[in-house]
């Protein structure tokens, strides 16, 4: 019997050598280390990157966004053009507080922005047909009130049988923070085309004008429309013409 045969659970195989249980040396560890470390500054920086490109893109977006809403947004004409040209154009970019009843209104899209004020013979896709105005000592009637007596209002203007397009009544009118806070007393109605077909004449003989408030507040701000607007125009316009010099001929 060899001596193998008196250990049984001995593994024939050969014996481990000491270097397999050998800890990392310092130097290993030093190069691990430096690995991780170089590894964890690549994310840092690869993250800072990100970050700063993030932000750059976020400013140029923000102005050219800026400048693309100030390209679309022009100044408002100032005072209505008596006598347009060939385009019709009476005054563009008009904020809706300064929408006369009458008003044809092109490139119309809501009643709380800005439209171009036209003659009713150019293409245009909305009109304001009717205002009515409350006295300031009125208060706030409620919400639900106020809405059913503005679309009665506006649901009652006759409209005349001169368009193909079809169209929507839409109600103008104050919340109850504008009516206390800012003296709103406002109602508006405006006839606007459900797609792009346009209206070419006034869609009302005249507007109707509904001013309930006093006589002294009447006297104080006058309900003015947009035919007032277009008289006083060309009013001012001939006051402000040089006059003709009137020649005789003598006979002979």
């Amino acid at each position: 019997m060899t001596p193998a045969d008196n250990h049984p659970n001995s593994d024939p195989g050969s014996p481990l050598s000491a270097e397999d249980h050998a800890a990392p040396t310092r130097r290993q560890l030093r190069q691990q280390q430096e690995r991780r470390s170089r590894r964890n500054s690549w994310i840092i920086f690869l993250s800072v990157l990100i970050v700063i490109l993030a932000v750059v893109m976020f400013f140029v977006y923000s102005f050219s966004s800026s400048d693309n809403n100030g390209a679309e947004q022009p100044e408002e004409t100032s005072t209505r053009n008596p006598s347009p040209g060939l385009d019709g154009i009476i005054a563009t970019n008009v904020s809706p507080e300064n929408f006369l009843a009458g008003d044809c209104l092109a490139n119309y899209t809501d009643a709380g922005s800005p439209a171009d004020i036209v003659e009713c013979s150019t293409p245009h896709n909305a009109q304001l047909v009717g205002r009515r105005m409350h006295s300031l000592e009125m208060s706030h009637p409620g919400e639900e009130e106020l809405l059913d007596d503005s679309e009665t209002f506006c649901a009652d203007i006759t409209l005349l049988e001169n368009t193909q397009a079809t169209y929507s009544i839409n109600t103008s009118r104050p919340s109850q923070y504008t009516w206390e806070n800012e003296d709103d007393r406002r109602i508006d109605c405006i006839v606007s085309t459900n797609d792009e077909a346009n209206f070419t004449e006034s869609l009302v003989e005249s507007p109707e004008v509904d001013d309930q408030r006093s006589k002294d507040e009447q006297s104080e701000s006058p309900l003015q429309t947009a035919e007032d607007a277009a008289a006083d125009g060309s009013q001012d316009d001939a006051e402000t013409a040089s006059p003709t010099e009137e020649t005789t001929d003598d006979a002979s």
